[in-house]
């Protein structure tokens, strides 16, 4: 690698992967090779002759089917529950342009489409519940409906999304935390709050909202939060408000019903607070489903109560940590760390990442 700056537009990963390199904190690794455009993707060449891929935030630590299993939400429910950890109520339901592309001969004799989401979502499972892409990250597409208008205009989005699958989840209203375990060891964990913005008596929710992500991007944060995602206006009119409102000096307002950090949600750091319980029952919960890194997302009314109540919302196979890392410098040295660590150590020949 050269000493040329590091493009900001690379992925994480990537950028941590030249910077360690460069730093000398990969000494078993010879050689690193990165595609150059996108630097989405790189080849780690070790002294031992093995290579290691990494691609976007993927670490090559899981094997292939456990990584799938996990990004499908749907499946990962249905494993959850099998092995007796509570996971919101919800069914995946297809949409019908993706529906009549399948195969006849690989589809059940019945088939669940979104065209009975809406009825299943009001009349069934009961309102509010959560509307998503079966397969999506990052909160991209995930919408809290409150109204059975607001389910129909949530599935229409994601139709125009093309997205092949929708879940369609029960709410559960408790505090979230997004945990991170390698080799069955908890690596951090941070409780998530939602998007907000905070009102000075003059500027609009719109002024507010291009005023933060003008922040993020200032601070090299790599999130994008606009007026023009319908979710923000759909939560607003359900409090009475509108972009053009003007919220009072000091007032915090909630802008969306996801906490994703990658959405614009903060994090507060409670590793050293999670109880040994939750700490044993995640390490479980990752060996069950055959992965060696991964975060979890816990929906828990105490993470320092071994009997509070608790819904496991889903798994990531390669969980980001860059929004971790930007909460503090000992949590930034924490994900130097794990990087280091884990990417020093070359695969077992013949294991490629």
């Amino acid at each position: 690698m050269t000493a040329e700056t590091i493009p900001r537009h690379y992925a994480y990963v990537t950028r941590m992967v030249i910077k360690l390199f460069r730093e000398g904190a990969l000494s078993n690794v010879a050689s690193v090779e990165v595609e150059p455009e996108w630097g989405y993707t790189t080849r780690l060449r070790y002294s031992s002759g093995a290579t290691r891929i990494t691609y976007g935030n993927d670490i090559g630590l899981n094997a292939g089917a456990a990584t799938e299993l996990a990004r499908d939400k749907a499946y990962t429910k249905l494993f959850l529950k099998n092995m007796g950890a509570h996971a919101p109520e919800g069914s995946a339901f297809l949409f019908p342009w993706w529906a009549d592309r399948m195969n006849p001969m690989r589809r059940p004799a019945t088939v669940r489409t979104t065209e009975s989401a809406t009825a299943y979502a009001c009349d069934e499972l009961g309102l509010p519940v959560y509307v998503k892409p079966v397969d999506g990250s990052k909160g991209i597409g995930v919408s809290r409906c409150e109204t059975r208008t607001d389910v129909t205009a949530a599935l229409a989005e994601l139709d125009k999304l093309r997205t092949k699958l929708a879940l369609v989840e029960k709410a559960v209203d408790l505090p979230d935390y997004r945990l991170v375990m390698l080799n069955g060891e908890l690596i951090s964990a941070y409780r998530r709050t939602a998007l907000s913005v905070t009102g000075d008596g003059e500027l609009t929710v719109r002024a507010l909202i291009d005023r933060l992500d003008a922040e993020f991007r200032a601070s090299g944060r790599d999130t994008r939060i606009t007026p023009r995602d319908q979710r923000i206006a759909r939560h607003l009119r359900h409090l009475g408000l509108g972009l053009d409102s003007v919220p009072q000096k000091g007032e915090i307002l909630r802008l969306l019903d996801i906490s994703n950090l990658s959405a614009g949600g903060t994090a507060e750091d409670v590793t050293s607070q999670v109880a040994q319980h939750w700490r044993d029952f995640l390490s479980t919960v990752a060996e069950e489903f055959g992965l060696n890194f991964c975060g979890m997302d816990l929906l828990c009314s105490d993470i320092t109560d071994a009997a509070a109540t608790y819904s496991l919302l889903e798994l990531n196979s390669a969980p980001g940590l860059d929004h971790y890392a930007f909460v503090g410098e000992s949590q930034a040295q924490v994900v130097r760390a794990l990087y280091a660590k884990v990417l020093n150590v070359p695969p077992a020949r013949g294991h490629h990442g």
